[in-house]
């Protein structure tokens, strides 16, 4: 009896192994998407270090959005608000980092991205502290698109 169930179990993941294999490769699918394309965004020249730190600055910004969506979602509108303000919002400090980030790279328009996205982060706030959970999303929204707009020309 012990035999003919894993005989089974082992047919049924042949059997379903299979159905797999009847779907596109990865190389047909990126064909079909008209094949890899090169990659020509602006290469941000900065040193290693700076890399590695900027990039965790990033995933740390994305986790706050993260945070902020989840307050937003469970209401806690005040919560957004503070998260906003203090984590992504635009201060001296952040002027300071995002300045010392257009003279490395020597773009300008790095500055006025970063400078979108926390700007951005202060008008999600307020909305967020004023109550309105609807302007609130559309400026998580628009937060978000600023953090793309930058991703979409720039790259390390």
């Amino acid at each position: 009896m012990k035999r003919m169930f894993f005989f089974a179990l082992a047919a049924s993941f042949l059997f379903a192994g299979a159905s797999f294999a009847d779907g596109p490769t990865m190389q047909e699918m990126m064909q079909k998407m008209g094949g890899p394309k090169p990659d020509d965004r602006v290469e941000l020249k900065l040193p290693d270090t700076m890399k590695v730190m900027q990039k965790r600055m990033m995933r740390q910004h994305l986790n706050t959005v993260a945070d902020i969506t989840g307050a937003i979602a469970s209401g806690d509108l005040s919560k957004a608000s503070a998260l906003a303000k203090d984590q992504l919002g635009w201060s001296p400090q952040e002027e300071q980092r995002c300045n010392m980030g257009g003279k490395m790279t020597g773009e300008q328009d790095f500055v006025g991205y970063g400078m979108a996205v926390h700007k951005t982060a202060d008008e999600l706030s307020a909305a967020a502290a004023a109550g309105d959970r609807d302007k609130s999303l559309a400026l998580l929204s628009k937060l978000i698109k600023n953090c793309n707009a930058c991703h979409e020309k720039f790259r390390h």
